[in-house]
């Protein structure tokens, strides 16, 4: 395998933090706690604090340029800026040239306001000097760190000083002794502290700011170069008769490759690799190799000459059983309320947690809401993605009933109901409980008002928060429970009652609340927002599932009377009208005319996303822009092309979506199999608080995947330039790229369970 630049730089960041993550520290500090000590897990700290005083220019002999690209804020507040979480706090340069911080509120978190700038690296080994003028419009305490922008955010240096109307000049010098950081966050904490709880409003002011390399001699020298294929491919295999590709990425003269049997040593196959070709989003020359004549089941690699070779891959007719068993088990994993025994959770068994009532926002009103899955890398538990994890499941059931058994290793095992029924049913029984008893209405999430840290579910004790009702959340409930009382109808016909009836509470709330502008977070709840400006989706989506519940005509009179324009495509959690189309499509002797129209809707898709994998080196579906969750993306747009694929028997659309479940485990141009656990080369260091929290990876969750949005500090920093389908890091830090999601899994879930034969 030939070494490659960049990307393989990502890789060697990805491997230093996984081991600065799990080194021994004892210094380690929670950036929510009230320090009031130099906290750091480096030596040779030195500080102090003068009035007006300068910096001798003689006791830094060995000084580069400042690593602030804006120290005297001439350029306005430029990078700097100001997270709030339950604290209010505007930035600007004031007449004097000064950065000011004008704070209305303090909230009830020392990082309540937090000013901060994201925009240099701190190298191991390296000793660096940090300065600043500093004053306050009232006496009170702040606190100045460096740390890890990410995980237990703990300090590389801090220090709380005492501030007061005297410009006052603070220096530090200190030493890096961890890992090298790439995109650490220097920050001023300026919330609640003990000694100014009813402090009022009052203004900070910042110059003269200078971050500054004294010496390096001493730095510790990393590889910048790590070995990656330059044959990429599915990591896990293929069916004997699926279509089989190998992307290949090297200038040579070669125009074929073998396949080599692992066990033997001996090749099996020949095959042609076909013309290279330049393409723009993976900034790099790439051919196609077809070897889909081959058939043997077997372990094989793909070898070019003497020096060029691909992962391991599989050929079997049980290729995906453990990632669909895994994939799956990911939610259980995930459940909120409830004791996960290490017979079944292994390393990340824990206790019950979030079993507390939660408060109504805005009232004094509590209610049990406890239940249900946990959304992502954090505790919060939202309505809105939830539904689409289950529409995902009960769609992949109702369609593929035999694709799944009761021996997927949870609890409700072995009771001869399919464990992807016992575990959706988990889910819909904590939405239940969402729904307001008055209204109809329902809650769009549950979470503490801020973000925990790197910790166990159970440890996370804050008061849980109901947040207010949307009609998004309600649109997609009255879809979901409908979609319920359909399939639970034969197994359990009183849940499936129950569940009908919630779902026409919920519609006549939606009749009676007209279209809504989606949810907003309350300004002193900060967890996930699920934003949504548009409900004509969710509303027909709810529709859809009630006719096709109920075949009552009203149901379809009212769905037929929204503007088809108006419903955004996809299987997104915004974006829910192909759930309600292909659903309607399922439905004998609906309206022709009415079909064809949706049928043509999904196809004029369809026929982008061809256009989109004609033009892309790997085949991706995805054409200018790698957005957040990325990964969804590709599996959703297989999806649509399976579900078009049970209409009109299309075999370019299945052989489409086959690859780009082949995108999804390594055949991409960051090399990863993105499924935690699986493949030779997958996601170690995720943004999952129980993985972090156990220095060990979950297996079987589907990571984000390239965000060439870069949106998170950690990305920006290490992925500027990069193109667009490689902007994807191994890193905790990068939420944007490496966190995880049950609606990322459930269209996993969905897409392997069309695609199996």
């Amino acid at each position: 395998m030939k070494k490659k630049g960049y990307l393989c730089l990502l890789l060697v960041l990805c491997v230093n933090f996984s081991a600065c993550g799990k080194k021994e520290d004892t210094t380690k500090v929670l950036v929510s706690e009230n320090n009031t000590n130099v906290v750091a897990s480096m030596n040779s700290i030195s500080e102090n604090v003068v009035k007006n005083e300068t910096i001798s220019e003689d006791s830094a002999t060995k000084k580069t340029d400042n690593l602030i690209s804006n120290s005297e804020f001439n350029d306005g507040v430029g990078k700097f800026g100001t997270y709030l979480e339950g604290g209010a706090a505007t930035l600007l340069v004031n007449e004097k040239g000064e950065l000011e911080t004008d704070i209305t509120s303090i909230g009830n978190l020392d990082y309540s306001v937090q000013v901060f700038l994201d925009e240099f690296s701190l190298e191991e080994g390296c000793e660096y000097q940090m300065s600043f003028d500093i004053s306050a419009s009232k006496v009170r305490d702040v606190e100045w760190r460096i740390q890890l922008n990410g995980g237990d955010y703990h300090a590389y240096v801090s220090k709380v000083i005492s501030l007061n109307q005297d410009t006052q000049h603070f220096e530090t010098t200190f030493k890096m002794e961890e890992a090298t950081d790439p995109a650490p966050r220097m920050c001023f904490n300026l919330g609640l502290r003990p000694e100014i709880e009813h402090i009022g409003e009052h203004k900070i002011y910042f110059d003269n700011m200078k971050l500054v390399l004294l010496d390096d001699s001493n730095k510790v020298k990393t590889d910048t170069m790590e070995e990656v294929p330059d044959i990429n491919l599915n990591q896990i295999g293929y069916f004997p008769n699926d279509k089989k590709t190998a992307v290949f990425r090297f200038e040579n003269s070669a125009t074929e490759f073998d396949i080599v049997d692992i066990n033997t040593g001996k090749e099996v196959f020949t095959g042609k690799i076909g013309p290279f070709a330049s393409y723009e989003s993976t900034g790099e020359k790439s051919a196609m190799g077809d070897f889909s004549d081959f058939k043997t089941p077997g372990t094989y690699k793909i070898v070019v000459g003497d020096s060029e070779e691909s992962f391991s891959f599989s050929i079997a007719d049980n290729v995906y059983d453990e990632l669909l068993k895994q994939s799956l088990k990911m939610f259980y994993l995930q459940r909120c309320g409830e004791d996960l025994v290490s017979e079944y959770a292994g390393s990340v068994a824990h206790r019950a947690c979030h079993t507390q009532k939660a408060v109504v926002y805005g009232t004094d009103q509590t209610i049990d809401v406890s239940g249900g899955w946990h959304d992502a890398g954090d505790y919060g538990r939202y309505v809105v993605p939830g539904a689409k994890a289950v529409a995902d499941l009960l769609y992949a059931y109702e369609k593929n009933p035999d694709r799944f058994g009761d021996e997927t290793g949870i609890p409700e095992s072995g009771n001869k109901v399919p464990d992807i029924l016992d575990e959706a049913r988990y889910e819909i029984e904590w939405m239940l409980k969402m729904q307001d008893e008055k209204s109809g209405g329902v809650y769009h999430k549950v979470s503490t008002a801020t973000f925990s840290g790197e910790i166990m579910p159970q440890d996370e004790t804050q008061t849980l928060v109901v947040a207010p009702i949307s009609t998004c959340a309600t649109g997609d409930f009255a879809a979901v429970m409908a979609l319920t009382a359909r399939i639970y109808k034969e197994t359990d016909p009183d849940f499936s009652k129950k569940c009908l009836l919630s779902s026409q509470r919920a519609m006549q709330y939606l009749s009676k609340n007209g279209g809504g502008s989606g949810f907003k977070n309350p300004s002193d709840i900060v967890t996930g927002e699920y934003p949504d400006s548009n409900d004509m989706d969710e509303r027909f989506w709810a529709l859809v599932e009630l006719y096709r519940a109920t075949l009552d005509k009203e149901y379809e009179t009212e769905l037929k009377k929204i503007d088809l324009t108006a419903i955004s495509p996809g299987y997104g959690w915004d974006n829910m009208g192909f759930y309600g189309i292909n659903s309607y499509l399922q439905i004998q002797n609906s309206d022709q005319k009415y079909k064809t129209k949706l049928i043509n809707k999904m196809d004029q898709v369809a026929m982008e996303l061809q256009k989109n994998a004609a033009n892309d080196g790997y085949v991706s579906t995805i054409a200018s822009t790698y957005s957040w969750g990325s990964n969804m993306s590709v599996a959703n747009n297989a999806i649509l092309l399976m579900n078009l694929d049970s209409i009109s028997k299309k075999e370019e659309y299945r052989n489409l979506a086959k690859q780009q479940l082949d995108y999804l485990l390594g055949e991409n141009a960051t090399s990863y199999c993105f499924v935690t656990g699986f493949g030779s080369m997958s996601p170690i260091s995720v943004h999952h608080r129980p993985s972090q929290a156990i220095n060990q990876v979950v297996m079987g969750m589907l990571v984000g995947g390239p965000n060439s949005n870069l949106e998170d500090p950690f990305a920006q920093t290490t992925l500027q330039g990069v193109p667009i389908a490689k902007c994807y890091v191994d890193n905790e830090q990068s939420y944007s790229c490496n966190e995880v999601t049950i609606y990322w899994n459930s269209a996993l879930v969905y897409l392997l369970a069309e695609l199996l034969p």
